[in-house]
C-alpha cells in the first residue's frame, strides 16, 4: 500500500468564509478585530499533516461494504460510492498545539475560546479541501464522505486510523468516546470514480 503523506503550510489553507461564518454563527460578511487576532494565534500553533492511501472498494451485499477498514455497513457511503471500484481513505490533522492552545483559552477566555475553536474547525475543513486537492491530483472522484455523517458511524474511527497508520506517523488517536485526538482532525473517504 502507497501511502500519501505530507504537511501544508497553514498560508496554504484557505478558509470557506461560509464555513467560517456558519462555524463563528454569523454572517458571511461579519468581522471584528477579535476574530484576526485569534487566527494570528492559532496559525502559530498550528502543524498540519495528511495521509491518505488507495483502497478497493468491496461491496459485501446488502448495505455492507470494505473500504480497506474491514467489514461495516452504511447505505449513505455505499450510495455515495456508487460505481466506485476504488476510493481515497485519508485524514488530516492541524496537530496538537491547537489543543494546547484551546485549553488554555478555556480557562483564561471563554470568548477568544469560542473564537478560535470555531476558526480552527473552519481552518481544519480548508486543510481537509487542501489534502483532497493533493491527494486526488487530477483523478476524477466523488465527494468525500466522513463518520458521522449519516449512517457512516464514528465508532469507524479507530479502524481508519490504524489502516492509514495515523497513530504513528501523525500521533492521532481516539477516546472512549470516538472523538479524535488531536482534537481538530477529519478523516474521510472519497470513492474514485
Amino acid at each position: 500500500m502507497t501511502f500519501n503523506y505530507g504537511t501544508i503550510p497553514t498560508n496554504e489553507i484557505l478558509i470557506n468564509p461560509y464555513e467560517r461564518a456558519k462555524r463563528l454563527q454569523v454572517a458571511s460578511n461579519f468581522n471584528m478585530d477579535e476574530f484576526d487576532k485569534c487566527f494570528e494565534k492559532l496559525k502559530v500553533v498550528v502543524d498540519c499533516k495528511y495521509l491518505g492511501v488507495k483502497v478497493p472498494v468491496k461491496r459485501l451485499g446488502g448495505s455492507s461494504l470494505d473500504c480497506g477498514f474491514g467489514e461495516f455497513e452504511s447505505e449513505k457511503l455505499l450510495k455515495n460510492l456508487k460505481d466506485c471500484n476504488e476510493a481515497f481513505v485519508f485524514c488530516v490533522t492541524l496537530g496538537i498545539g491547537v489543543d494546547r492552545l484551546l485549553n488554555k483559552l478555556k480557562t483564561i477566555s471563554p470568548v477568544e475560546y469560542f473564537i478560535t475553536d470555531s476558526l480552527s474547525s473552519a481552518l481544519a475543513e480548508g486543510a481537509m479541501d487542501k489534502a483532497e486537492k493533493i491527494i486526488k491530483g487530477e483523478t476524477l472522484t466523488r465527494p468525500r464522505f466522513s463518520p458521522g455523517f449519516g449512517d457512516f458511524g464514528i465508532e469507524l474511527q479507530p479502524r481508519i486510523l490504524e489502516l492509514l497508520n495515523a497513530p504513528r506517523l501523525l500521533g492521532m488517536t481516539v477516546n472512549k468516546s470516538y472523538l479524535m485526538l488531536p482534537m481538530k482532525s477529519v478523516t474521510a473517504v472519497m470513492g474514485i470514480i
